[in-house]
């Protein structure tokens, strides 16, 4: 989409034509472009923040129509959804870049994933999650490796049917992206109800190093809100350094812009692939040791060469700038940990840069050195943070560097602690995932013990009820079991459950007891004849015997 907003201002061919006769016309043209093979599709590349690799691409269509030429998709994408065409435009789209998705992956070309944009009337279809997966299905394309974007706009159009539809999808397996954040009526209930993925910011809210503290503060606050929600944020239009720099420091996970490449036919995106798979930009560089940073900025020469001079014996990198846009430039581009900066300079003092530095690199160290003190704006900035301290000149060399060597020692503290503070958040998150899998572990378990509970104990009333005298003896010795037959046995005896069973049994069953093996005995008691059949018990939780009891005459067939 972000290549689509792009040409809609602009000298376009045709863009702004209101004329109904040229728009009937392109109708009827564009109806035949896909029979045709009119429609082709570029794709932009997506860079993953972190790491700087191209992990993904947006497909945008183009259309070379031979009566209008090459085509604006914002010309002819409205007159597409007027004439009710972009169903099949979409579906062609979204099997196109299914099949591209698979035919990169054959030619080893890592695991690009592919971003479709879809519209308001495929969503209106209600069956776009079935489209996307026989697309998916015939193309061979895992679902991992395809995306779908939606817009704001079209979530509000009919919320319960988009829910039901961005549902299925995410169920298969396919990435949600919400397209063109900010730009439409934003819910954020809604959005907090959606399983979207990613937000993609619009290119109207990524600002340059140059923009107003308040307007990279709705950047970073859109940021913020959407990490809250578990989502990850991708900007689109990303064109400079300076845009960059202030996105990796705001903590955007992911871009797409002619920063990194514009969007390409897809031969050229696999050889994008081979020759730069991961993006060099100098904000990107994370990790291994990095020497201590000092920026100086001053718009006189001579002051920044005593200050390089004075400071170089201390081993730290110093970076120069001779104006406060000069200066910015330089935090755009480099990781800072202390700024030293005048006060009086032209366009902006040092208090303002200071502030806006403050605003987009909160985590760096800032001192004024200035031979004017303006008190009242100097105290101001001191009271609110802007400034860690005030400086005069001339100053003393011994004492200009114990407070920037103890400066650094601040930076460094204070990294420390936003390093543990990382780890405890991440420590309490992964204890919080393991808490949330061990209930769940303990809620299954609870599930299969009330299933085992139940199980035993509609086995036990079974036995209870068995048509047949049944005892159970531990290996102690001791009766552990008798069902209803076996109490009825002998009514005159004690209760036989819980007595030493050599004693409250029948004497005659006493050998039988103590035999190793499985065995069967006839025996006599009380001038009735009974038949034993005894099992011994080795394995499992239960150790013992069990003894099956038959009165004789009961085994005998009636008129027998």
């Amino acid at each position: 989409m972000s290549e689509q907003v792009e040409h809609t201002v602009g000298a376009g061919p045709g863009l702004h034509v209101a004329d109904r006769d040229r728009r009937q016309a392109m109708a009827q043209a564009l109806a035949g472009a896909v029979r045709r093979g009119e429609l082709s599709l570029h794709y932009q590349p997506q860079v993953d923040l972190r790491n700087g690799t191209m992990y993904g691409v947006e497909a945008l269509l183009r259309w070379h129509s031979p009566e209008f030429g090459a085509v604006w998709p914002a010309e002819f994408i409205p007159v597409a959804e007027q004439h009710e065409l972009i169903v099949e435009i979409g579906d062609w789209v979204l099997r196109r870049a299914c099949e591209q998705a698979a035919a990169w992956r054959r030619a080893g070309v890592g695991h690009l994933r592919v971003s479709v944009n879809v519209s308001a009337h495929q969503l209106a279809q209600g069956d776009l999650a079935r489209r996307v997966q026989e697309a998916l299905l015939d193309a061979g394309t895992p679902p991992q490796l395809l995306g779908i974007e939606v817009t704001e706009t079209m979530l509000v159009l009919d919320a319960a049917r988009a829910a039901r539809e961005l549902h299925a999808l995410r169920a298969i397996g396919v990435q949600i992206s919400l397209d063109d954040f900010g730009t439409g009526y934003s819910n954020l209930s809604l959005l907090r109800a959606l399983p979207i993925d990613v937000i993609k910011i619009d290119r109207s809210y990524v600002d340059d190093v140059t923009a107003a503290p308040n307007q990279v503060s709705i950047t970073r606050a859109v940021i913020r809100m959407a990490h809250s929600l578990q989502m990850k944020v991708l900007a689109e239009g990303v064109e400079t350094e300076g845009q960059l720099a202030l996105l990796v420091s705001g903590g955007c996970d992911a871009m797409q812009g002619h920063c990194f490449s514009p969007a390409l036919e897809a031969e050229a995106i696999a050889e994008l692939w081979h020759a730069r798979p991961v993006f060099d930009a100098p904000c990107l560089q994370r990790g291994g040791p990095r020497q201590r940073t000092v920026l100086l900025v001053d718009d006189e020469e001579s002051i920044l060469a005593s200050l390089r001079r004075l400071l170089r014996r201390d081993g730290y990198r110093i970076l120069t700038a001779t104006s406060a846009a000069e200066g910015l430039l330089q935090l755009a581009g480099n990781e800072v940990d202390v700024i030293v900066s005048d006060q009086r300079m032209p366009h902006m003092t040092g208090v303002e840069f200071l502030r806006r530095a403050k605003q987009l690199y909160p985590d760096t160290v800032r001192i004024v050195l200035s031979g004017y003190t303006e008190l009242e704006s100097i105290t101001a900035a001191i009271n609110e943070g802007a400034i860690y301290k005030f400086l005069t000149k001339p100053w003393e060399d011994q004492l200009l560097r114990a407070n920037i060597d103890e400066a650094f020692r601040q930076k460094a503290m204070a990294d420390e602690n936003r390093r543990l503070s990382r780890q405890l958040h991440d420590a309490n998150e992964e204890l919080a995932g393991l808490n949330e899998r061990l209930t769940e572990a303990l809620a299954t378990e609870h599930e299969r013990t009330q299933l085992v509970e139940t199980g035993l104990g509609g086995a036990v009333d079974m036995l209870i009820k068995l048509p047949g005298a049944l005892l159970g003896v531990d290996e102690f010795g001791c009766v552990s079991f008798v069902n209803r037959e076996a109490e009825a046995l002998w009514p005159a005896r004690p209760p036989l459950l819980g007595q030493d069973a050599s004693s409250a049994l029948p004497p005659a069953l006493a050998p039988l007891l103590a035999e190793p093996e499985d065995c069967g005995r006839t025996f006599e008691n009380d001038g009735v004849s009974y038949h034993c059949r005894i099992r011994v018990l080795r394995d499992g939780p239960s150790c013992g015997r069990l003894l099956l009891i038959t009165p004789l005459a009961s085994l005998q067939e009636p008129g027998s």
